[in-house]
């Protein structure tokens, strides 16, 4: 339940209605609660309060009016330049980066500030009426005039936080960030880390052949999966299951989605997989709350594309092989994933598909070897990356990984490289790694 609370969570964040949403709800009820004081107290005849009496309260209603008017055309402004930066984006970056413009808190206070303070002066001005003859509106429209001037400042602010946000370097620090808030989920520290979970060879496990198979009612990509759901019914009905996916994975729909040993027999096929099923979240899109390889892709897309002829930027490559070396280097050092989770009695109820490090270096990096093969200067920086992950590197399985990779990288060199100077320093690189490796 909390992960898809969490889950919830993030889908509204990358929502453009909610905050402006909310940020118009509250303008309604202070619209109600200003004007109601208004018609009970003088508010410009209280002590220290003189200075907000209206001198003429037939231009209340002008007031407002323009108020209404001018905020909601800068609202449509506003929307019109978050239109061109999502563009600008796709374009430039990648479709992928869209959802963390889309994030932005201050893109949507900025739509809900100047959209709110429409609708406020909207009320108020219904409110009114006939009223005004009778009373001062001075605490509703006061406040009108606050929030008009607060407008001014944030479309100051909004137009700044744009042009920040279209930087690169401030772009790959938010897909780095969010990275390493992945990271911190998904790979914690080993005192963090649930007791009733360890790493097991599955080939070493014990073989039940009475098993059946659990498929997906519908495609989509994983975003996320339950595992104390299925643990806990896995305890109830006395059984083991076994996931065949991950998040991130994309599952067809006649995929499977996990298999149960030892089903309960009280339960018929439709009953297991539904609740299999529901501990699963399909999207149409992968999401970056319980796979890290997402957050990898949007940095290596940000790469390839500053690779590509039209852009040749070496520059914005190196920054993404750095925030991807640093990530990846996260990884060596934690502790590796828990593949089995067993219950409070010591009983193995769920056993899961995880990732390895070279299915994370081929996420990573399989793209920009593609793509950069042919750059001398991009090759030197990612063996220098490289490097730094051997030296830090202390499982057997992670150094076969980066040993692969390796080896990939040198046949690559030889064919794709022609500057001697360059095949010259990767191999110089190369030879150093192995070293460390062996």
């Amino acid at each position: 339940m909390k992960q898809r609370l969490l889950y919830i969570a993030s889908r509204l964040r990358t929502s453009f209605w909610l905050i402006p949403t909310l940020m118009m709800t509250a303008a309604i009820f202070l619209a109600l609660l200003f004007t109601a004081i208004d018609n009970t107290y003088e508010a410009g005849h209280l002590p220290g309060l003189s200075w907000l009496r209206l001198h003429d309260p037939s231009s209340a209603r002008a007031l407002l009016t323009v108020i209404a008017t001018s905020t909601i055309s800068v609202a449509g402004t506003v929307f019109s330049i978050t239109m061109v930066a999502l563009t600008l984006a796709s374009n430039q970056f990648g479709p992928r980066l869209v959802r963390n413009f889309m994030r932005d808190r201050g893109t949507q206070v900025s739509l809900g500030i100047f959209l709110s303070t429409f609708v406020y002066a909207l009320m108020v001005i219904r409110v009114l009426g006939a009223e005004t003859e009778r009373t001062q509106p001075t605490l509703s429209v006061s406040f009108a005039l606050f929030l008009a001037l607060g407008c001014i400042a944030y479309l100051i602010y909004f137009i700044h936080n744009v042009a920040q946000s279209i930087q690169i370097d401030n772009i790959t620090f938010h897909i780095n960030r969010e990275f390493r808030s992945a990271l911190d989920t998904i790979y914690p520290a080993e005192e963090c880390r649930a007791p009733a979970a360890s790493r097991e060879d599955l080939r070493e496990l014990p073989q039940n052949k009475d098993s059946t198979c659990v498929r997906t009612n519908k495609e989509g990509y994983v975003q996320l999966i339950d595992r104390q759901a299925l643990i806990d019914w896995a305890r109830e009905n006395n059984c083991c299951v076994q996931l065949q996916s991950h998040p991130g994975t994309f599952l067809y729909h006649w995929g499977v989605m996990a298999q149960v040993s030892d089903p309960p027999r009280h339960l018929d096929s439709q009953e297991i997989a539904r609740a299999i099923q529901g501990a699963f979240t399909l999207g149409a899109q992968p999401t970056a709350g319980q796979d890290i390889i997402f957050s990898i892709r949007q940095m290596s897309q940000v790469a390839v594309r500053a690779l590509s002829p039209g852009i040749n930027d070496p520059f914005t490559a190196y920054t993404c092989i750095d925030r991807l070396m640093d990530g990846i280097g996260v990884i060596l050092q934690r502790p590796p994933l828990p593949n089995c989770f067993y219950d409070q009695d010591g009983h193995l109820r769920l056993i899961v598909s995880e990732l390895d490090l070279s299915h994370v270096l081929a996420a990573a990096l399989d793209e920009i070897l593609e793509y950069g093969r042919t750059s001398g200067v991009v090759m030197r920086h990612l063996c220098g990356g490289l490097i730094e992950l051997s030296e830090i590197c202390c499982r057997r399985e992670d150094r076969q990984a980066l040993y692969g990779l390796m080896l990939r990288l040198k046949e690559d060199c030889a064919i794709s490289l022609e500057d001697r100077f360059d095949i010259d320093a990767i191999q110089k690189h190369l030879s150093k790694m192995r070293k460390l490796l062996e």
